[in-house]
């Protein structure tokens, strides 16, 4: 089965630096409580950062580390100091924390914290590749890694990789904010299985792919780099024993509670519990909390809220204005509302030990969970664990990643105070029968759906997609072998090269007509095709009017128009391949692509000789790809037991004469061609597979994208593409003259 390698930013134990030496904290968090057990299960390794570095090696600390290796198969990766500030501190946390929790007012961005951000993640994968081992897993966890999986598909291509991601991924228009988002992208789709806290998060990564990358996906799976990546939506659970186990057995939980008990006896106890962050919506809890007591006077000194807050990132202005504001609302609270034996509001701004922790989940009325953003919140879960005896109510924003899967909590928008004050006050209202039917429901699903069964869910997903991956059938070509290629090229006597023009020589434009070639790009055509022993063709969609008027006075180059319906020898004039059929049929179909274009802000009709084209490059893409889909089943239909064709390409939707295609214009170029020993073909959408398939499996056929192709091979971008061409063109000049 292979060993699981557990990858996350932060080791489960922690060195710190004391007057004395060193000393090791062993982290008591969802993640190292699920994923520990499940590692050793798998005789793992768990690598990540230990913690401080100090500028200098010191011994003790490093025999430290070698001992966590041994025992622990703990392995850590040492960070540069400046590397992990700008790593953690800057862009992990001042950059992608705020951005994927949709405040992208709180982002900030410099070049220095991308440039550590690289740096870690290299560092990460240095470190890895010293330990990976023939058929390992690999696991990694959270936006602080997100370039590793695609930096380690680089060096290993058939390693097995799966990533979760624990906060949530934004609203593509949020996540477009981010300078560097490309890569970010690129950095996820290395792995083979890639899961999110909800379907809602997934769905805003696909939006993204395709709105940033122009990836297509299904609600599945994305195709990229010659695999096929599963994506799924898998909530994350907790070790419900690790907390509901101490009301049985630890006396110190036992005897918080019953001073809790003691000492809010008459009072109804609400409980909030959260790291200071502009995420977790202190401030506006509070506010509704005050909204409450004014609305309600009856319940002034018969509730209490206790808010546990945790310390986080001081020193870091956004997080010091927090703690102010927070500090200010609360002592306004208990000074306008408070009596000299009632304070409305308990403040702990400190770490609680696990026992406190747990006696007050086990003693409040209710739990108020109310994240302005989160991934998923566990506290949301704890709570629930905890309440054994089923009176308690969960009070839950509508925009945790909890609230996907506990509906029977009482949802909030917590952005709206006075309904928010409206449900706490339901909330203490509630029927003793309804509030144990509804958190024995919750209960039951937080035990069923715990962390084990969440790890044990996600590498059994990883496995399987792997396993497709390797040995399945092949949906996508593999990477251009260029040396392979150029000594093919540098061996033939004779060679045939079939090159498409959009999207394989020159990116894609908002609009086609603004795509014509570069000088460049026209100097090196002329000079792949300088050579007697090789034979060039252009082959492409567009008019014959266009490709004569850019490569008309290339010598030696063929052309051929409109995907295949008409040709220009290197010596000869242009010629349409058959007749050009019914000269109705525009007629009849422009109506319905004028509809289309219609509903479709910023799409295009394009009329050619031999066909038509409704182009949506500058439409919005979601919706763009929605209207393809409708306009593609139309055309099937009305186009039925005709000698036309609708083709659906890259942003666009063609009809033509089904016989003009590439494959046939090859064959007519062929016919005028001698035998060659070398041939290739370069194309970048479904236009060219009739071509890919018809030169067949001895020809260098390569698909330029990340889409599934019959092509053998497979380049990313029409900058590879050139690169590629320019090679030959180098290899040419020093072949000898025949």
């Amino acid at each position: 089965m292979g060993r699981l390698i557990v990858v996350s930013n932060r080791l489960p134990m922690t060195l710190r630096r004391t007057r004395d030496g060193w000393r090791a904290e062993r982290s008591t968090g969802g993640l190292a409580t699920a994923m520990m057990p499940v590692m050793r299960r798998n005789n793992g390794l768990w690598v990540g950062w230990p913690g401080e570095t100090p500028p200098a090696v010191d011994a003790r600390r490093q025999e430290l580390l070698d001992r966590w290796a041994r025992r622990e198969r703990l392995i850590a990766v040492d960070l540069a100091p400046e590397v992990a500030r700008g790593f953690y501190e800057g862009f992990a946390n001042q950059t992608l924390w705020p951005l994927f929790h949709f405040f992208p007012s709180h982002v900030t961005f410099d070049p220095v914290s991308w440039d550590s951000y690289v740096a870690a993640n290299t560092r990460f994968m240095q470190v890895l590749l010293t330990r990976i081992e023939k058929d390992d897993l690999i696991w990694i966890h959270d936006y602080h890694l997100m370039l590793l999986p695609q930096l380690l598909r680089e060096s290993l291509p058939d390693i097995r990789i799966g990533f979760f991601l624990h906060i949530p991924f934004p609203a593509s228009e949020v996540f477009r904010v981010l300078p560097r988002r490309e890569e970010l992208l690129r950095g996820l789709l290395g792995t083979d299985c890639l899961a999110f806290q909800t379907h809602s998060h997934l769905q805003n990564l696909r939006s993204s792919l395709l709105r940033v990358l122009g990836l297509s996906s299904r609600m599945d799976c994305v195709q990229y780099g010659g695999r096929t990546i599963r994506l799924e939506a898998l909530p994350i659970g907790i070790a419900p024993e690790e907390f509901s186990g101490l009301l049985d057995s630890d006396p110190e939980t036992d005897r918080r509670l019953k001073e809790l008990r003691q000492r809010f006896a008459g009072r109804r106890l609400l409980l909030a519990v959260d790291r200071v962050d502009f995420t977790k919506g202190i401030p506006e809890r509070l506010r509704a909390y005050r909204r409450l007591l004014e609305r309600s006077p009856d319940l002034r000194g018969k509730v209490v809220l206790v808010q546990v807050a945790v310390p986080s990132r001081s020193g870091v202005p956004v997080y010091e204005n927090l703690r102010h504001e927070v500090n200010e609302l609360i002592g306004a609270l208990n000074g306008d509302f408070g009596t000299p034996d009632w304070t409305p509001v308990v403040y702990i701004r400190r770490a609680i030990s696990r026992a406190e922790l747990v006696a007050l989940y086990a003693a409040s009325d209710v739990g108020w969970v109310a994240p302005l953003r989160d991934g998923m919140n566990l506290v949301s879960k704890e709570y629930v664990a905890c309440q054994r005896d089923g009176n308690g109510v969960l009070v839950l924003s509508e925009f945790a990643g909890a609230a996907a899967e506990m509906g029977e909590a009482l949802l909030v928008n917590p952005y709206d105070e006075e309904r928010t004050a409206a449900t706490i006050e339901k909330a203490l209202d509630q029927p003793i029968e309804e509030r144990r039917e509804r958190m024995g429901a919750l209960r039951r699903r937080v035990l069923r759906n715990n962390a084990f069964t969440w790890a044990d869910r996600f590498l059994t997903l990883l496995r399987e997609a792997a396993a497709g991956r390797v040995t399945g059938p092949v949906e996508r070509p593999q990477t251009l072998p260029i040396e392979r290629a150029i000594e093919s090229f540098h061996q033939a006597r004779e060679r045939w090269i079939f090159l498409d023009y959009d999207g394989t020589l020159v990116p894609f434009a908002g609009h086609p007509r603004t795509a014509w070639p570069t000088d460049a790009l026209i100097r090196q055509i002329e000079e792949l095709s300088r050579s007697e022993r090789q034979h060039v063709a252009l082959l492409s969609g567009r008019s014959r009017e266009e490709l004569s008027s850019w490569f008309g006075g290339v010598k030696g180059l063929c052309l051929v128009a409109e995907h295949g319906a008409a040709l220009r020898t290197a010596d000869g004039d242009w010629e349409s391949l058959r007749p050009s059929g019914p000269i109705d049929w525009k007629e009849r179909v422009r109506p319905v692509l004028e509809h289309f274009g219609d509903r479709t802000p910023g799409s295009v009709i394009e009329e050619k000789e031999f066909s038509l084209v409704w182009h949506y490059r500058m439409s919005d893409p979601e919706f763009g790809e929605w209207l393809a889909n409708e306009l593609g089943s139309t055309l099937e239909e009305m186009l039925a037991e005709t000698e036309l064709h609708a083709v659906r390409g890259k942003k666009y939707v063609e009809v033509k004469l089904a016989w003009a295609n590439k494959a046939e214009a090859a064959l007519r170029l062929a016919e005028k061609w001698p035998p060659a020993e070398f041939r290739l073909a370069m194309g970048d959408d479904g236009s060219d597979e009739e071509l890919f398939d018809h030169l067949g499996e001895d020809a260098w056929t390569v698909r330029i994208g990340v889409e599934p192709s019959r092509a053998r091979y497979r380049l990313l971008s029409p900058e590879d593409a050139l690169s590629f061409i320019q090679r030959l063109i180098h290899m040419q000049a020093v072949l000898p003259v025949t």
